[in-house]
């Protein structure tokens, strides 16, 4: 027998719609949140890799932005779930919080301090892993760079926790809707392809 798809509506085989599912998320329906995560979850690492996150605390931070989401929620602070946006929003407030730390630890430490004081690195974490991850995020701003000038800036401005539609994306940039579609279509290709090539 044919397992329903993960998001089918209750009693039947179509993919349950984004408003079914943010509805069942603010009623506490455990199975709709990782049903919405699953979806949204590589947009959302994305989105803070765009903003110079290393991709092993992008991952991390990308999951603190779920438990934070789940967390109002179950607190009864959040009275709609508007996503991707919501939590684009909420991983680029982490991202920003994170850096004002950082760069106020590394002004508070010793005068030699290495440029690296400004992405603290885990002790917990292999020498091997970083340097899996550093090499992810160098491919991934190498991709970002090939990528044409307009590229670059739809996909900032889309993906950079702004919340702007792409409506408001091609009234900035000059392009039509569908044209900022296909764009942020590519570049995501482009960046998936660089994130998961093998290292040589």
């Amino acid at each position: 027998m044919r397992q329903p798809e993960e998001g089918a509506r209750p009693g039947g085989n179509a993919p349950e719609d984004e408003a079914g599912l943010a509805r069942r998320a603010l009623e506490g329906d455990r199975a709709a949140w990782n049903t919405l995560i699953s979806r949204y979850q590589h947009r959302v690492v994305v989105s803070l890799l765009a903003r110079g996150v290393r991709v092993d605390r992008a991952n991390e931070l990308a999951q603190e932005t779920w438990a934070r989401l789940i967390q109002q929620q179950q607190k009864g602070q959040l009275t709609e779930l508007r996503l991707p946006n919501l939590a684009l929003t909420q991983a680029a407030f982490l991202a920003a919080d994170e850096a004002r730390r950082a760069r106020r630890e590394s002004l508070a430490g010793p005068v030699e301090e290495l440029p690296e004081a400004h992405q603290p690195v885990d002790p917990s974490v292999s020498a091997e892993r970083r340097l899996l991850s550093e090499e992810q995020l160098a491919r991934a701003q190498v991709a970002l760079r090939e990528c044409s000038s307009s590229a670059q800036r739809v996909f900032q401005l889309a993906c950079d926790g702004q919340e702007l539609p792409h409506a408001e994306v091609a009234a900035r940039v000059g392009l039509s809707v569908q044209r900022v579609r296909q764009i942020l279509c590519e570049v995501r290709k482009k960046l998936r392809g660089a994130l998961e090539e093998e290292a040589p």
